[in-house]
């Protein structure tokens, strides 16, 4: 058995191999040698957004959980209020993007993950 283990605090944030990556972006994924699918974790001040997308393209889902903070992800420019251990899913042909809280205590912290077809 073999496993790889990281701490997310650890990892450097910025731009990685996804479509709609963003600064805010830690590619956990990378760092744990993951190549099935991507794994992120999106620490998002407040007023950050992340970039509106979707993957029509390469048929990837994504997943999304709050681990801590507040806001909303917008899907097909609806707007879905999210909080700590919330998860949601969002098929590939919907366009999202994740907006944090306006104040600075409303900053929204999630993980992602992205995976395409098979």
């Amino acid at each position: 058995m073999s496993f790889t283990l990281r701490n997310a605090s650890q990892v450097e944030p910025g731009p990685g191999s996804h479509p709609a990556a963003s600064r805010f972006d830690k590619c956990v994924g990378d760092e744990l040698g993951i190549q099935t699918f991507g794994l992120y974790q999106v620490e998002l001040p407040a007023a950050a957004e992340t970039v509106c997308h979707d993957h029509t393209d390469d048929g990837a889902e994504d997943a999304y959980a709050v681990l801590h903070g507040s806001g909303v992800v917008v899907v097909d420019d609806r707007e879905v209020p999210v909080g700590p251990g919330d998860f949601i899913a969002v098929t590939p042909d919907s366009t999202r993007y994740v907006p944090a809280g306006t104040y600075h205590h409303s900053g929204c912290e999630r993980a992602s993950s992205c995976q395409g077809e098979p």
